[in-house]
């Protein structure tokens, strides 16, 4: 009996010892976890303390022309919509996006049969007049020279000679007043044949010359069913196809000539007295990095912009392997004249991207300190900055991009 008496004790309070069972094992369980995790932070701690190996090079300074910063865009230095001079069925369309061409060659061609048979016809009228007047070659035209003007000339003169004579005789008595009146009859037929002879042949020199003009037309609008390119440069548009009739004034493809380009740009009301003709031009674009191309003023606006206070300036940028594009956006630095001026350089891998700006760290000791810097001109491997920063101080180069402020180093 006190066996089975002890038996149900022990039963009855196995239930009340289960939440104090698994109480005890949930907080073992949250101790381990504890550990663990502070385990994490000290060893992340501990390498976020580690120190960074990095190299570094010095902050120098030198003396630099003075210069002004801006933005501009790229233009071809011309662009042409090349139109139809002519009307015509197209033929051939030789050129496409982007083609390079040069002066003079064939675009777009035009059928010329109408155009070639007109030629014909006015260089065979023109031929036709030209032996009528009796000119060979390049014999210049005189119209007492034409046969037909010559022979009625020595028939008038024949004729005023006649004349003379039976006047002579008649004032002598030996001939009637009859035979000296048909001598002067005779004399004023020669004379105007030659008049009306010698007007026939220059009514003809005209019409020759207006058979020439006319040939002339013929031969150009010939010429116009070729359409060729003006200039050196790039197609960048193309707007008829092979079979299209194009008429007179019809645009069919646009070009531009990209060498050199023209860098655009606007100038400060306040900087435009040390802007001139001739001043150095360095810019970069997006499309290169840091690569940096080199122009020189060459135009220089004659009057503020009154909306905007700015001068307008063009700079000219040699383009021969045709690397920059019209329409590339431009930072570019122009050399002004003046007195040198200080300015401190630093390597570009010094220069480090932090938000919207940029910094470098200063080394101080084993540590490194966060300055904030503002980067400017290229010279070479290094670039102009300005900021807190003090010629002779160390600035990290290698291992840069991975320091913080207040980071550990060693070199």
């Amino acid at each position: 009996m006190r066996l089975g008496t002890r038996a149900l004790r022990t039963s009855s309070l196995w239930p009340l010892a289960l939440p104090l069972v698994a109480t005890l094992a949930l907080g073992a369980l949250g101790a381990c976890k504890s550990e663990k995790a502070a385990d994490a932070v000290a060893e992340k701690k501990q390498a976020g303390d580690a120190p960074k190996k990095i190299t570094v090079a010095k902050v120098e300074s030198a003396q630099v022309q003075p210069r002004l910063v801006v933005t501009g865009t790229l233009d071809p230095d011309e662009k042409s919509e090349l139109a139809a001079q002519t009307s015509g069925s197209v033929l051939a369309v030789r050129v496409d996006l982007g083609t390079r061409v040069k002066k003079g060659d064939v675009l777009v061609e035009l059928d010329g049969r109408e155009a070639a048979l007109r030629l014909d016809s006015a260089n065979a009228t023109a031929s036709s007049q030209r032996a009528r007047l009796g000119l060979k070659g390049n014999d210049k035209f005189d119209a007492d020279a034409v046969p037909d003007v010559k022979a009625a000339k020595d028939a008038a003169d024949l004729a005023k000679a006649e004349y003379e004579r039976a006047k002579a005789l008649y004032e002598s008595g030996a001939i009637p007043k009859a035979q000296l009146d048909q001598a002067k009859s005779a004399q004023d037929r020669s004379q105007s044949n030659y008049e009306a002879t010698r007007n026939t042949v220059e009514q003809s020199w005209a019409g020759l010359l207006a058979s020439q003009s006319q040939a002339g037309l013929s031969k150009k609008s010939l010429d116009d069913t070729k359409i060729l390119a003006p200039f050196d440069g790039a197609i960048v548009e193309k707007r008829i196809a092979p079979g299209e009739f194009a008429t007179a004034g019809r645009v069919v493809a646009v070009i531009l000539r990209d060498d050199p380009l023209r860098l655009k740009f606007d100038v400060p009301e306040a900087d435009a007295g040390a802007v001139a003709i001739g001043n150095d031009v360095e810019l970069t674009v997006a499309a290169f990095g840091d690569k940096v191309f080199h122009g020189k003023i060459k135009f220089v606006g004659a009057s503020v912009k009154t909306q905007t206070r700015t001068l307008p300036v063009e700079a000219e940028v040699p383009n021969a392997d045709h690397t920059l594009r019209p329409g590339f956006f431009a930072r570019a630095t122009v050399l002004l004249g003046g007195e040198a001026r200080a300015a401190l350089l630093v390597p570009k891998a010094a220069v480090q991207p932090a938000g919207t700006g940029f910094r470098v760290f200063v080394r101080e000791g084993e540590r490194v300190t966060e300055r904030l810097v503002v980067p400017g001109r290229l010279q070479g491997d290094l670039v102009e900055v300005t900021g807190k920063l003090s010629a002779g101080e160390e600035v990290a180069i290698e291992g840069a991009a991975e320091l913080s402020d207040g980071a550990a180093i060693t070199l």
